[in-house]
């Protein structure tokens, strides 16, 4: 039988998925625990919670058989919120439109975040922006253009270091790039927010950057972070609360006395989330839980939204230099509990279990009625289902007032933030279920899915074959060297299709055997021919210190020969590091610039400039020998500026070349040649990646 067809008691509920702690009064006050009594001292679980759990994990274990794509498809049509963002980019072409943009837009409606119009923001975990322009959205809203002084600073996993994982962070930086000097990417610009010394860096920047505005501190802070738990979905809290501890670390350290913290997180059934709520009741005035109605229902994030610091709170000190100590320990996974579970009052356990009662029973209803309407054919609860989508969205429309913005008042741009990214691919491919098995599968069932997946994408187009850069440069290339961590491997890259990316990081799982050093990379120089290839007397080198070994090897050569030409032979640029040197030679020292991305898959550099003297040469030479890479904050990222890199002619030149080469790299791993086909095709299905690019507009101009 099919879930209850009651229109105005389901709107109610949709709206309304909101909790709030109830402090005692006189006796009994929640605070934090005295000096003597000891923090992280015992590991325990509460029973009533992990009921709650073991109930919910019994209903989620329902979705085990289902394709992560097919599945995500139907609750997407069925979602009752769906139709909101959809009028929001499409009637209303409000800035940088996504489901996190009509979360926070809920948030600001429901709860006191911003109470006039002189405000400094921070925003942990941002990426792609969508908070940061819903606020912007509201401001303008709520208060008058004059009287708005709103100063913002953001932070996320930065996009533009290959240090960092593909699939654990969001690369699309459509907003970032137009608003860079407002991100802190810390001293060694991956952006990490689980580093002690870059929440030290980010405190002191905020100190800096906020002191002379009129607020006199930091108002608001958000934090929307979280970790794929895809492949452990019974663990999300064990795997997120190191990310909590740091989001909530920041926040504390950062905000001024009565600011407000909003802080993502999932179900709160460990001891160590327990902890933590707790904790934030000691020390602001009101705790709320919201589940927006734009908020998926199948899933388990809830907003934990804290209202009027209270800085000086006994005991808060103490706290927070154990939890950076406890932060500082790599390998510990944090379930420790921060408190005691005598130092807990049992009138917040009561609270906190009907919190999670509630949305544990709302979560499993909507999952149950998501798979009733997957496996029925029931007409009359889809056409419940289609007049619960319109009655939401006017009901967002109406409660929040939701009207339309200027151009002139966005942040960036719309037609920049609105362009579509090309192409995207899920990182996982059919069931749970099926995706266990294939890890204890034969190595030939892998094999045969990593070659299905590669031919999908050979067959897509791959654009102008033969290309020859143009100049287009007014004033000379300026150097401005960037420092970071030294990228110790390679993990994601803006300079080739992140499809093409992904199926590099399969095949290294799979092999353990890096597909970029397979095509033999290397460089003539008239008569001289220069390798790049990893160190092979020792095993500790890293990617940087291998690009280093190899650009200062041809720099010398350029020096002291000034070759005639010089031609990359399936030679990979997929570092700013890579990127930023081939610029300069492209820029500085030579007049032609010839991609040749067929067979050859050559770049040809030809006509060295006519120059009195090598300084320029000799100056980047000196930069990259002095580059040991030694420290932390010291290796060289790029020698230009971001934006010099990104989104231009250049780029695109160089993106389709790298795919091209990249597609060269598994040919020559997964060919038949290499392995034969496994009689039992019975694999895993792997996402459809050949529709989803031939269906896409073109990324920047580059048909790929």
């Amino acid at each position: 039988m099919g879930p209850k067809l009651n229109l105005r008691s389901e709107l109610e509920q949709l709206f309304e998925k909101k909790f709030q702690y109830q402090k005692p009064r006189g006796d009994g006050v929640w605070e934090l625990p005295r000096e003597e009594q000891p923090l992280f001292s015992e590991y325990y679980q509460c029973e009533a919670l992990q009921n709650l759990k073991d109930q919910l994990n019994s209903v989620k274990s329902k979705l085990n058989d289902y394709g992560v794509q097919e599945w995500s498809s139907h609750t997407n049509r069925r979602d009752p919120s769906g139709e909101v963002p959809w009028r929001l980019k499409n009637e209303t072409k409000a800035e940088f439109v996504t489901v996190a943009w009509c979360k926070f837009f809920e948030c600001l409606h429901r709860y006191p975040l911003v109470t006039e119009p002189v405000v400094n923001t921070l925003h942990l975990c941002e990426a792609p922006g969508a908070f940061i322009a819903a606020l912007n959205h509201y401001l303008h809203s709520t208060y008058e253009k004059d009287e708005i002084k709103w100063r913002w600073r953001s932070t996320t996993l930065n996009p533009y270091y290959e240090g960092n994982a593909l699939n654990e962070m969001i690369t699309d930086d459509r907003f970032i790039f137009h608003t860079l000097d407002n991100w802190l990417f810390h001293k060694d610009l991956t952006g990490n927010l689980i580093n002690l010394s870059n929440i030290e860096h980010m405190v002191e920047r905020c100190a800096e950057d906020f002191k002379d505005n009129g607020s006199g501190g930091v108002d608001l802070i958000t934090a929307d972070g979280s970790i794929d738990c895809a492949a452990q979905p019974d663990c999300q809290e064990e795997i997120v609360v190191r990310l909590f501890f740091a989001e909530t670390i920041c926040a504390l350290r950062i905000l001024k006395t009565g600011g407000k913290f909003v802080v993502k997180m999932f179900t709160l059934f460990e001891a160590c989330s327990v902890s933590l709520l707790y904790m934030l009741n000691c020390i602001f005035e009101q705790v709320h839980i919201y589940k927006p109605a734009t908020s998926k229902r199948g899933n388990s994030e809830v907003y934990v939204i804290c209202l009027n610091y209270q800085k000086d709170t006994p005991g808060l000190a103490r706290l927070l230099e154990k939890m950076q100590a406890k932060l500082a320990q790599p390998n510990d996974a944090m379930v420790m509990p921060l408190f005691a579970k005598s130092q807990i009052p049992n009138d917040f356990m009561m609270q906190h279990e009907i919190a999670c009662r509630l949305y544990m029973k709302l979560q499993t209803d909507a999952i149950e009625s998501s798979i009733y309407a997957y496996e029925s054919k029931d007409r009359l609860y889809f056409r419940h289902l289609h007049h619960l989508r319109g009655l939401v969205s006017s009901m967002y429309y109406n409660r929040y007032k939701v009207q339309p913005l200027d151009d002139k008042l966005c942040i960036v741009d719309k037609e920049v933030t609105s362009k579509a990214l090309g192409f995207s691919v899920p990182i996982y491919g059919g069931s749970y279920t099926e995706r266990e098995k294939l890890k204890d599968g034969d190595l030939l069932k892998q094999i045969y899915c990593l070659r299905r997946e590669f031919n999908q994408l050979e067959k897509c187009p791959n654009g102008l074959t033969s290309y020859r850069y143009a100049k287009d440069r007014v004033a000379p290339l300026t150097l401005r060297v960037s420092r970071g961590a030294p990228v110790k491997s390679l993990q994601s890259s803006l300079f080739a299709s992140e499809p093409v990316l992904l199926l590099r990081l399969r095949i290294l799982d799979t092999f353990d055997l890096d597909p970029i050093w397979q095509a033999s990379p290397n460089c003539q120089l008239d008569s001289q021919t220069l390798s790049f290839l990893p160190c092979t007397e020792g095993e500790t080198e890293t990617f940087h210190s291998a690009q280093r070994r190899f650009f200062v090897a041809l720099l010398e050569c350029v020096r002291g020969q000034r070759p005639q030409k010089i031609v990359f032979h399936k030679f990979l640029f997929l570092t700013h590091y890579s990127a930023s040197v081939l610029l300069f030679l492209v820029e500085s020292v030579y007049q032609e610039t010839h991609f040749e991305t067929n067979q050859l898959q050559t770049i040809t550099l030809s006509s060295p400039s006519i120059r009195e003297d090598d300084a320029i040469v000799e100056e980047v030479l000196d930069l990259l020998k002095s580059d040991t890479g030694e420290t932390e904050e010291e290796a060289i990222h790029s020698l230009v500026q971001i934006k010099e890199l990104q989104k231009n002619k250049f780029s695109n030149a160089l993106i389709q070349h790298n795919n091209n080469v990249l597609l060269t790299c598994f040919r020559r791993m997964l060919g038949e040649e290499s392995f034969p086909m496994p009689i039992d095709t019975g694999a895993v299905e792997q996402p459809s990646i050949v529709s989803a690019i031939k269906e896409a507009p073109p990324i920047d101009g580059v048909v790929f």
